[in-house]
């Protein structure tokens, strides 16, 4: 099984982790498998982080094989890329936030969501030392991904619990991926960014603020959520349900600590981290996500419902677009109801 991510050291991660991709609009391949049955599914994530992580450790642990299905990962800068490669055909399904998607059916589209990953904000805000509570972000500069993203989203809504207004009393820039906002953090140029554990880890190392734990307010929202191509879906749905399954039986190796070094060896690959070094990053991506990972991966009704209420704010337009007529339950009713969820999560 080869793989095409970044070589480098972790500290390379740091400085430009995602250096070795064209990010100018193209997707890399991270991925290639032998041909099987079936259409390939060409399945898109938006940016190398932890959360992300997910759908690569189910590939490399073999689990898409296990359920004969062809899945080629491709990684995308951000979610606006995603989507116009999902409208241009190119790629059928997605790893995505609900607002980006919402937006492209509001414009036309014919996307839906099939199933749920992270229905919360998986993300920390990290900042100088010398910001030493939210109010202090006052007059500063926050950098994210891009406007419109799960990144931007999440600041706001972090900043306006903190009783701060976006844009006005903090300056959001648009910095680029995870790694680079990191490296803008670390160059004085933002004050603060939003990162995706383990990397708030590597913040407080390098003397940088944990500042806001942004998942401990609790609110349901779709920041993963795989979203598809209803044609399809319609015209595949052997090969959906194939990718599914080894998708969630993935999600079953997150919650198992005898599987924990599968996983984290998994995860060291991807984010191009050292199992010995980095150690206490990889424990915390397992542990954090682990957590946040459902058993029960149905999109979330909920959280669509507040995405639709985000993307109001700047579609005005979107007032009469209803979230949930977008979420199809089809296959993982299906695989509930055949016993492949209780099968896989026994125990966990």
């Amino acid at each position: 099984m080869k793989s095409v991510v970044p070589r480098g050291s972790f500290a390379s991660v740091i400085g430009g982790l995602l250096s070795g991709f064209l990010w100018l609009g193209v997707p890399v391949l991270l991925l290639a498998q032998a041909q099987k049955p079936g259409p390939t599914i060409r399945f898109g994530v938006a940016g190398i982080s932890g959360s992300n992580s997910h759908p690569f450790v189910s590939k490399q642990l073999g689990l898409f094989n296990k359920h004969n299905a062809d899945v080629e990962l491709v990684a995308f800068q951000g979610g606006t890329q995603l989507v116009q490669a999902m409208l241009s055909g190119e790629m059928p399904l997605g790893l995505i936030d609900g607002p980006p998607i919402l937006a492209a059916n509001l414009a036309g589209a014919n996307l839906v969501f099939i199933a749920g990953n992270v229905n919360t904000f998986p993300y920390n805000i990290v900042s100088k030392s010398e910001i030493r509570s939210a109010q202090d972000l006052k007059g500063k500069k926050i950098g994210i991904s891009r406007f419109g993203s799960a990144s931007d989203t999440s600041a706001r809504l972090a900043l306006e619990r903190e009783q701060l207004r976006p844009d006005r009393d903090v300056t959001i820039l648009q910095i680029g991926g995870q790694s680079e906002r990191f490296a803008a953090l670390r160059a004085g140029a933002i004050d603060a960014t939003i990162v995706s554990p383990p990397f708030n880890l590597v913040a407080r190392r390098l003397g940088f603020r944990d500042l806001i734990d942004i998942s401990e307010t609790g609110i349901a929202y779709p920041h993963l959520h795989v979203a598809a191509r209803r044609d399809f879906i319609e015209r595949y749905p052997e090969q959906v349900s194939r990718f599914l399954k080894g998708f969630i039986e993935g999600t079953s190796y997150w919650k198992d600590p005898a599987k924990k070094e599968l996983i984290t060896g998994a995860v060291a690959r991807f984010l191009k981290l050292d199992r010995d070094k980095d150690r206490e990053q990889l424990d915390e991506t397992f542990r954090y996500y682990g957590k946040i990972f459902p058993a029960r991966p149905y999109p979330s009704a909920d959280g669509m419902d507040y995405a639709l209420e985000v993307l109001k704010k700047s579609r005005p337009e979107a007032k009469n677009l209803r979230a949930r007529d977008y979420i199809s339950n089809r296959f993982i009713d299906e695989l509930d109801k055949e016993g492949f969820l209780a099968q896989v999560f026994r125990g966990l």
